[in-house]
């Protein structure tokens, strides 16, 4: 008895091996070119940036492949719109910016592995990640029927602040010289 009689003998035949071989091979070779394609593709969208400019021109934003905001530019007619109008406007810009970074992340993947898995969950990812804009958020000046601030990024809290009490001070008395430095300089 040798040392595998417990183990049951499996005949494999030369051509059939030699097919399981090639089968790998194809395997491993298609799991490289994917990946050789989705390396390239991340690189590209890693360079990402958008750009988005008000309708006015007043902001230009810019960000980067993850959303994030690059820069910023505000233009002379900036100074003509109330506060609530500014932070609207830029974070319209932001927005709209986040969203054309989504579409491009679908255009690289589109291009670089049409009807792939991985390339329709990604592309999902990004649009939920960043949704297109939706509609203007109504903000009006005085007299208008819209709101009149917009908050930004807090998170509201239903407790007021206590108010604030003004320090004690100590009463002046008559005998009491304002302009006496004790002799020294105010500047020692």
């Amino acid at each position: 008895m040798n040392q595998y009689s417990g183990a049951r003998a499996v005949a494999v035949d030369g051509a059939a091996a030699d097919e399981a071989i090639r089968h790998l091979d194809d395997v491993v070779e298609v799991a490289f070119r994917r990946h050789e394609v989705f390396a390239e593709a991340h690189r590209r969208i890693d360079a990402i940036t958008v750009t988005h400019r008000s309708p006015d021109g007043a902001v230009e934003v810019t960000v980067g492949s993850s959303g994030n905001l690059l820069d910023v530019r505000c233009a002379e007619p900036l100074r003509a719109l109330p506060p609530q109008r500014v932070a609207a406007t830029v974070l319209a810009c932001v927005q709209a910016a986040q969203a054309g970074v989504a579409a491009r992340v679908e255009e690289i993947l589109r291009g670089a592995a049409p009807g792939d898995p991985l390339t329709d969950e990604l592309v999902a990812n990004a649009r939920k990640s960043f949704p297109a804009p939706t509609a203007a958020m109504p903000v009006s000046g005085p007299g208008g029927s819209g709101p009149r601030h917009l908050a930004i990024g807090g998170i509201e809290d239903d407790r007021r602040p206590a108010p604030r009490t003004p320090p004690r001070r100590r009463p002046i008395r008559p005998d009491d010289d304002q302009d006496d430095w004790a002799g020294r300089s105010i500047l020692s």
